[in-house]
């Protein structure tokens, strides 16, 4: 089979590369990559988004411990410290027949698998702990004997309805846990009867009604919890309550902050508002708010911030606004939180903000930004900035990780070398094939251009070492970083032009060879090159020309390549989209279609029509070359689309993608044109046979 030595030798090189890939993947993740942090006493990372977000993604829940959270979470876990903690002197309880499944200890008792709350307990118990069984409503007399009850726990069960009164001889009642059921809604009478009530933890349900004036003017409730419900600013009413001072209601369907919404709660310590769909806030809403020590807005759809929301938070420790649509951020807002130990700021976009406009806060010890690079650029003296990386980079370098740097040197290395040979080889030696010639020709300075764009990154990575975070802004602003990512750019796109432009001339001549379609002449393909190239750099140009006021559609990383993979809705996605979503992909069907056809063709003529030797291998050549681009191209595509519906993309799989698989096709390429090549082999057989003439003499 005259294909034999082009199918082993490219079906190799693919399969060496992409072992060699792997290898490097695999052995890299012996420690957790920039942007993760490892598990106690397991192997398991964990993505810094996930760290602190009050879901337990850690095998022993240490992500979510008080010591790891203590900034994020506040107090939110300290409610369960003293929750069933025995009191001096225990409360003496009769002994009674335990129901099955039933526990008691001194005068708690705990429930498994029961359908309903057991009547025959002591009435001296203070303490009922039924969590995970099938209760599925609470009648008015169910607690009538235990009116010493002091905490009481219903945690993940099935209660959809509470009549009006149940809790009425509760009076003693400090704590009550009703998480994860399936309450709609909270009307007056309710909770009548809870005047000892401290804590009320009423979140994950399905509460769209929500009126606590039972609790009015409350001497003792100081903890409200309503997370995770349908609660709307029209259905919730708060009465005057003095002494609360942790309101939760994160994920609910609040549209707006009213002036009266909170004005009855003068103690509010913490008031947490993540995940809703706040739009606007009034500039009063916090009006007498002295006390606020955490508040928190991430998460919503604020558009506006008015310069004097937030100077009645003169005791604010830790602010939370990131996650919003805010233009335009007035930078008086922070005047007065001179006390401010926490900031929340995550994509919002600072430009307009003077570097040194975070000194105002000597206390803040916390700050997460929208980009890693602002750590070094609004925040150098605060001890914990976040995030600490782009995927790519880190705080200290350029090239986060060894083996990135290594890659980057090998691959750079071998593209110039690869390519240097290739026109050295196609511009010295007589080809018979000129067009061929000029193709691969213009294809390998594409190709190099690759390999000059990675040099000057691993050069650049060497002249950061170790203080990249005070350089990393001024990098990614620069003109020379947008001027190596023109390069990239061109490199990528001439590529993918020529090899659509190709796939399609070859496929005129090999699938219709009696159609009349003349081959390309030399003249013509040279001609066809220069349209690519113009067309190619024009596409590189184009955002630097409609964004020339801001350097950013290239200094989206270190790296100056605007893949948008990261954070896929910077400055000229949509750009970012229209290259690598439409153009590279349209490029890439088109090669597969006809490379389809073209070999469906092959398969049926080739023994009625005389087709030549050089077409047939160039095809099978070149098809190998499409091959590897596709490899390269399919994934990277593939990230996109994900990173464009929002699903997070591994900050490690985005540098590997960034520095090895991007550029791998331009240091494969020469390899398949040089291997594969009949000269080659000619040559190659040709120092085989005089090796042997002197062995024989």
């Amino acid at each position: 089979m005259r294909y034999k030595h082009i199918i082993i030798v490219g079906v190799t090189l693919i399969l060496i590369v992409s072992l060699l890939s792997g290898l490097l993947y695999y052995f890299n993740q012996d420690k957790c990559s920039v942007g993760s942090f490892p598990c106690a006493n397991s192997t398991k990372c964990i993505l810094q988004r996930h760290w602190c977000n009050k879901k337990f993604d850690c095998p022993g829940g240490d992500d979510e411990s008080e010591t790891e959270c203590f900034d994020l979470n506040g107090d939110w876990d300290n409610i369960y410290k003293d929750y069933l903690k025995p009191q001096t002197p225990p409360p003496t309880c009769e002994s009674v027949k335990a129901p099955p499944r039933c526990k008691f200890k001194q005068c708690l008792v705990t429930c498994h698998e029961q359908e309903e709350i057991p009547p025959n307990f002591s009435v001296n118990v203070t303490a009922i702990v039924m969590n995970n069984n099938f209760l599925t409503h609470l009648s008015a007399n169910v607690f009538t004997n235990y009116t010493k009850l002091q905490k009481l726990l219903l945690k993940n069960n099935s209660i959809f309805h509470l009549e009006i009164g149940t809790f009425r001889k509760q009076t003693q009642l400090e704590n009550l846990i009703l998480t994860k059921n399936y309450i709609r809604e909270i009307h007056k009478g309710l909770f009548a009867g809870l005047v000892s009530l401290q804590r009320l933890f009423i979140n994950e349900n399905r509460i769209s009604v929500a009126n606590f004036s039972d609790f009015e003017n409350s001497t003792s409730l100081g903890w409200l919890n309503l997370n995770n419900n349908s609660i709307t600013v029209k259905k919730l009413s708060l009465p005057y309550l003095p002494v609360l001072d942790q309101l939760y209601l994160d994920e609910n369907n609040l549209e707006e902050i009213t002036e009266t919404l909170f004005a009855g709660l003068p103690k509010l310590k913490t008031l947490s508002l993540e995940g809703n769909r706040i739009k606007s806030i009034h500039k009063n809403a916090f009006q007498h708010f002295e006390n606020l020590t955490e508040l928190n807005l991430s998460y919503n759809k604020i558009t506006k911030i008015e310069s004097t929301l937030f100077q009645p938070l003169i005791s604010i420790k830790k602010l939370s606004i990131g996650y919003n649509s805010i233009e335009n951020f007035p930078v008086t807002a922070f005047d007065t939180l001179k006390d401010l130990r926490s900031l929340g700021i995550e994509d919002i976009d600072l430009n307009s903000f003077e570097k040194n406009f975070f000194n105002l806060f000597p206390n803040l010890s916390f700050i997460y930004f929208k980009r890693f690079q602002y750590c070094s650029m609004f925040a150098p003296k605060v001890k914990k900035c976040r995030p600490i990386s782009d995927g790519v980079s880190s705080l200290s370098h350029l090239l986060g990780k060894p083996v990135l740097r290594a890659a980057v040197w090998g691959i750079s290395c071998v593209t110039c070398l690869g390519n240097a040979l290739v026109l050295w080889g196609r511009l010295t030696a007589k080809d018979e094939n000129r067009v061929l010639s000029i193709v691969i020709r213009h294809l390998a300075v594409s190709d190099m251009l690759m390999g000059i764009y990675l040099l000057i990154i691993a050069l650049e990575d060497i002249r950061f070492r170790d203080n990249y975070y005070l350089e990393a802004s001024s990098w990614m602003s620069s003109w020379s970083c947008t001027f190596i990512g023109i390069v990239a750019m061109t490199s990528s796109e001439v590529s993918v032009l020529i090899l659509s432009f190709m796939s399609v001339e070859r496929f005129m001549i090999i699938a219709a060879p009696l159609k009349s379609h003349r081959a390309l002449t030399p003249k013509a393909a040279s001609s066809s090159m220069i349209i690519v190239w113009i067309t190619g750099i024009t596409l590189a140009l184009i955002p630097v020309i409609h964004w020339r006021s801001s350097t950013r559609f290239y200094g989206v990383n270190g790296m100056c390549f605007p893949l948008h993979i990261d954070d896929p809705f910077l400055i000229g996605w949509e750009y970012s989209a229209f290259i690598f979503l439409g153009l590279n992909f349209i490029g890439l069907f088109t090669i597969g279609y006809v490379y389809t056809g073209m070999f469906a063709s092959i398969w049926r003529t080739r023994h009625a029509t005389p087709l030549s030797v050089g077409d047939s291998e160039f095809a099978l050549r070149f098809f190998l070359i499409v091959l590897t681009d596709a490899a390269c191209w399919a994934p990277i595509i593939i990230l996109k689309v994900l990173a464009l519906m929002k699903y997070a993309i591994p900050p490690d799989l985005h540098s590997w993608v960034v520095v090895f698989i991007l550029p791998v096709n331009s240091a494969v390429n020469p390899l398949l044109y040089t291997f594969t090549t009949p000269k080659f082999r000619e040559r190659l057989n040709g120092v085989k046979f005089r090796g042997k003439k002197v062995l024989d003499n």
